[in-house]
This record gives C-alpha cells, structure tokens and sequence, in this order.
C-alpha cells in the first residue's frame, strides 16, 4: 500500500527523506481527521496493532487479555501451587517455565513429566492442563512457576503462515539456555515493578524471544502432525458445539448424530484427548460459565443454575463444591468483586483448587 501518492516508487530515497516524507503525510493525514471530526461531531481512532483475542467458541477457551502496548502477557505462580489447571486452549503460544516445583503436562491428550529447570511449549490451539505434584505450603512471595503468553496476532504479523507452523523445543536443546535467559529477564522486569516504559523492555525481549523460537524451533506442520492436528480439530468443533448448546439437555446420542460419528467413537475420542466422558465434560463447562457469572452477576444461585443447563440447584452446588472446595454462597462471598486490578487464580474458572 502506497501511504502518500506524492512518493515516486521509481524515486531512490535516503532513508531520512523517506521519513521526513512519511512524517508530512501522517500529519496532513491528522489534520485531515481532525477537520473530520469538528464537521462530523464524531470522534475517530487508529486501532493498534494488538488487541485482545477474538472471542471463539472454546473447550475452555481462555481469552487471554493484551495490554495494547505489549503483546506479551506473563502470569506469576507464587507461593502454594494446590490447584489443577484444568483442560483448556487459546489462540497465543505459551510458554511454562517450572522454577521451583514439579508437574504433569497433558497436551492433547499426552502426558509429560516437567520439572524445576524446565520450559515447556504450548502451541497455538494445543488442548492442554497442568497438575502440580509439589502441593506443600510455602511462602505466598515465593516464585513458584511462571508462564508466558505470545499474543496469536503478534505472531501472525511476524509470519503470515503461523497456522502451518508449530514449535519443538526439543529440536535445539542447546539453544534452550539462551531462551531461559530471555525468560529470566522478563521475570526480572515483572517483579521488580519497572517504571512506566517498562513495556519497551519486555517488548524488546518478546522479539528477542520470537527470534530464537522462529530461528532455532520452528516446523512446519506436516505428516504425522498435520494428520493429528486433523482429529484435534475435528474434536474442537465438538466441543465447540457442546460449549455453544451446554444450556440444553444435550445427550452423547444428540452431539454423535450431530457429527456423523457413532457413540463409541464420540465417547472414545473425548476422553483421549480431554481424559473426560461426554457428562463429565458438559458439567465441567457448564460449571465454568456458572463459576463466571457467580463472581460476576448478581444472579441468585438458582437462576445461575438453571441459566447454565443444571437440571436443579443441588447438582449444581454439588459440583461446585467438589471442583472448588466450598459452596457457591461461600466462593461469592470470599471472592466475589466488581472490578478486577490483579490477576487472581480465584478469579480463573478452569484453575481447580486441591485441597
């Protein structure tokens, strides 16, 4: 795209005359808004480049939220890790760096070990769940783990062809120090509450980040991964569909019918890739758009129910209490909070408190 038709695409210019000439046309472009505006009454915005994801249907679908600023995100794990993060998915890449603790990683539906000293990657629409195996008290400043999330568009605007791309941290071992670094530098910025520029720090270390993840550990989708990333999106549409219709009575017959695919196969397929039955899943996101408007609504425990596909109030409570530890009366009343400032684990709904 031509940004100013005054700039001759056969004229050679030095890159300082190219800037002055942009510079002109952005501030004739300005003046030309603003005329726009005191004419028109309205007022106009340029969009940035990054905003938070676009809503999809999910199987939890975590929308993970960007700063316009920064298309990084990073979470804390600090002092006791006595939760499960439940199966879910997002669009950005994560990246989890276990400090001080260790846990099982299930990733479409494999299981993997990770431990202190490692960095595990989760890619762009990889179903996923974590389990902490180090549940001793400890103390609430201590870091724990961490994990960084890469927004989806970032990356799209860094490689175009991001959807058949995937990335393999075992295929460069040795460069893995290098990426741990980077990490480390990001958590430094984090705790250390830079000042208010300190979003121009941490997106220099994303890019230095993407460089050694583009360079040293891309692949390309192919073969075998391509023929599983097939079943995991055949799958997603399912679960995109139960999380669309969780307030119906949905049966295993109904969604199976829906797809063209018999029961046994249905049955079988959840439970590899989300290690649930058909009902345990369906409950489980009906819990967590129950959990939402709990801290959220001023809905009363009944209406949240039966907005959310419960047959009665008592399975819902039920559940609730055996996923998060006490009633919904009392999660409402220990949490609940018109606006949020800081992230909180209670404040997650997949994240399941072990107690």
């Amino acid at each position: 795209m031509i940004l100013n038709p005054a700039i001759s695409a056969s004229k050679v210019y030095e890159p300082i005359d190219l800037l002055k000439e942009v510079a002109e046309f952005r501030m004739k472009l300005h003046d030309s808004e603003m005329a726009f505006e005191r004419m028109n009454g309205i007022r106009m915005e340029l969009k940035p480049l990054w905003r938070r994801e676009e809503k999809m249907e999910s199987f939890y679908h975590e929308e993970v939220e960007f700063e316009e600023q920064n298309p990084v995100r990073l979470r804390l794990h600090m002092g006791t890790v006595d939760y499960i993060i439940l199966e879910h998915w997002h669009r950005s890449i994560e990246l989890d760096y276990i400090i001080d603790c260790n846990m099982e990683l299930s990733v479409n539906g494999e299981r993997h070990m990770i431990q202190a000293g490692d960095i595990a990657l989760i890619n762009s629409g990889d179903i996923h769940a974590l389990t902490s195996l180090s549940r001793e008290e400890t103390d609430a400043n201590r870091l724990r783990a961490a994990t960084v999330f890469i927004s989806y568009d970032a990356l799209k605007c860094i490689c175009p062809e991001i959807d058949q791309v995937s990335f393999d941290l075992t295929q460069n071992s040795d460069k893995l120090e290098e990426l741990k670094e980077v990490y480390e530098e990001m958590l430094h910025i984090k705790m250390s509450q830079a000042d208010e520029y300190g979003n121009l720090l941490m997106r220099g270390l994303l890019y230095k980040m993407c460089y050694l993840l583009f360079t040293y550990f891309k692949t390309d989708k192919g073969g075998d991964i391509a023929k599983n990333q097939k079943y995991i999106d055949r799958i997603r549409k399912v679960l995109d569909y139960m999380d669309t219709h969780y307030q119906e009575p949905l049966t295993l017959q109904q969604v199976a019918d829906e797809f063209y695919v018999s029961m046994e196969y249905l049955s079988r397929t959840l439970k590899k890739y989300t290690g649930n039955t058909f009902k345990e899943y369906l409950n489980r996101i009906r819990l967590m758009k129950a959990f939402e408007e709990l801290i959220q609504t001023e809905y009363t425990v009944l209406e949240i129910a039966l907005r959310n596909g419960f047959s009665d109030v008592r399975s819902f409570i039920r559940l609730f209490k055996e996923y998060y530890n006490m009633t919904p009366l009392q999660y409402r009343k220990k949490y609940s909070r018109k606006t949020v400032s800081e992230e909180r684990v209670e404040d997650i709904p997949y994240i399941r408190r072990i107690r």
